[in-house]
């Protein structure tokens, strides 16, 4: 028997007993529990306690209309004396009621005239019952009203009214309703506890279906996951073995598996890291080598060359007068070529033997500002927004020249009038320079390769500008990006470390 069919049966029965146990404690409980949801007793108990409310309030609704009928008919005609309140309030005693009402009809409302209470209670101010009185006079002439009274309404003379009754609770006739409520659904949840009952029977049973399919899938699922982690790793070995170091597995299993797989992981990105620093290193190294070539070759054909052309230019007064002007024209159009050629070589030379930097605590707002006024302005203007000092630890010969670099990019790339902008700025724990311009911006078919030498986007151009500019970033233990902005033109980005204050007064330029 394998490992993984071992590890299934053992699982398995693990979880069984447990479900076995369950099911039985809760087939109990829930027998239990319906037994307790419906008692006979109980119900017996409500429907009393309704029949006892009910009859309650039928007697207190008959006193309160037999004394009011009483009362009315000896009710004075005229305003209530001393000796006819007296005996108002030994009535209402006698009878068991807590006020005495008395109301007149004027202006097509019941106005409130008196209130009386029995002897010795202190009367309280209770709520005006006439807007209730015009509908109980058409009716049963009992008030149940909702400001908490059950009272019984008389009328005296046609124009005056009396009410009798006892105050109660606001919410009194409420909770009546909800008594009455509860007595039908009590009844009605014995009929539900049969039904009930045979529902969770049902229902348990499903649940232990359930539960031993999912405990046989997770036995087989947690059999499976330690057994196959270790074959994945295995064959992710030998696929490493055959060179293909970009293979990655996924972390699964139990925690030592996963750390397996997670330091697998690692290791295979170290290495290919390692492989692809290997191979843009030896780029580089043949690229500079290239360059160090043509660097050389330029200048053993521009010496000659320029050799020769301050001969002929001393020798051009020698000239017939009539193509003197055209000899002239001729060798500086040699000279400026010459020169650019010798500019080009210059910068092959630079990229081929970029010095080691000189690290000073330097102002990278300072650097900007020096290196942006050795600029000058031709068909662009240059418009400079410097920001706080920024300290930083670089060379400012090399940051200088990654800067003019920069800014020679961005005015070639400027169309005629517009202009240039520089600005230096903190980002967290960054020092920041940025050069904005409104040129073309960078083509997507090389704005990943824009910084690799030899890729360039003009024609007459070496290559190696912005590569002698990451180079020199990269020297600094900084970043440089080239992205398009928002509305046309580029924003080139240089970012290096901040310096610590404790590593003293930043300088200049060197």
């Amino acid at each position: 028997m394998t490992l993984r069919a071992r590890l299934t049966l053992a699982l398995l029965a693990l979880a069984l007993v447990p479900t076995a146990l369950y099911t039985a404690f809760t087939l109990d409980q829930l027998g239990r529990s319906a037994d307790r949801w419906f008692r006979p007793g109980v119900n017996r108990a409500l429907e009393s306690a309704l029949e006892v409310t009910r009859t309650t309030l039928a007697r207190v609704e008959a006193v309160a209309l037999a004394q009011s009928d009483a009362l009315a008919e000896q009710f004075p005609a005229g305003p209530l004396a001393d000796h006819d309140r007296d005996r108002l309030r030994v009535a209402l005693r006698a009878a068991g009621l807590d006020f005495i009402q008395v109301y007149r009809r004027a202006a097509g409302r019941w106005q409130l005239l008196e209130q009386l209470a029995p002897p010795g209670v202190i009367a309280i101010d209770r709520p005006d019952l006439g807007p209730e009185i015009e509908p109980s006079i058409g009716a049963s002439r009992v008030i149940h009203s909702a400001r908490g009274a059950i009272a019984a309404v008389a009328s005296v003379n046609g124009d005056r009214a009396l009410i009798t009754g006892i105050w109660v609770a606001p919410d009194f006739f409420a909770r009546v309703d909800d008594v009455g409520l509860g007595v039908s659904r009590y009844g009605q949840l014995g009929v539900l506890v049969k039904l009930q009952r045979q529902y969770l029977w049902f229902l348990v049973s499903l649940v232990v279906v359930a539960l031993v399919a999912v405990a046989l899938v997770l036995a087989s699922s947690l059999a499976r996951g330690l057994s196959r982690p270790l074959r994945e790793v295995a064959r992710a070995f030998e696929r490493v073995a055959g060179g293909d170091l970009g293979t990655r597995i996924r972390p699964a299993g139990a925690r030592e598996v996963r750390t397996l797989g997670e330091s697998f992981n690692v290791m295979t990105a170290r290495l290919e890291a390692a492989r692809d620093s290997l191979k843009q290193a030896e780029r580089e190294a043949a690229w500079r080598e290239v360059a160090r070539r043509l660097a050389h070759e330029f200048k053993n054909i521009l010496t000659p060359m320029s050799l020769s052309l301050h001969r002929l230019a001393a020798r051009a007064e020698a000239v017939e007068p009539s193509q003197r002007a055209a000899v002239r024209d001729s060798l500086g159009l040699l000279d400026r070529g010459v020169g650019q050629l010798g500019r080009l070589a210059e910068q092959f030379s630079q990229y081929a033997r970029l010095p080691d930097p000189a690290f000073e605590p330097l102002d990278l707002t300072e650097v900007a500002r020096a290196a942006a006024g050795m600029e000058e302005p031709e068909v662009t203007s240059l418009e400079i927004h410097p920001g706080p000092p920024l300290p930083v630890r670089g060379d400012s010969l090399l940051l200088s020249r990654a800067i003019h670099n920069l800014l020679v990019n961005a005015r070639e790339a400027s169309p005629p009038g517009e202009r240039v902008e520089l600005r230096t700025f903190a980002a967290g724990s960054q020092a920041v320079l940025e050069i904005l311009d409104r040129g073309s911006g960078v083509p997507e078919a090389v704005r990943d390769r824009v910084f690799e030498p030899y890729v360039s986007t003009k024609q007459r151009s070496s290559g190696l500008g912005l590569s002698l500019v990451r180079d020199i970033t990269t020297q600094h233990g900084g970043t440089v990006t080239l992205e398009n902005r928002q509305g046309g033109g580029a924003c080139a980005r240089l970012a290096l470390p901040l310096a610590p204050a404790a590593a003293g007064a930043p300088k200049g330029t060197a």
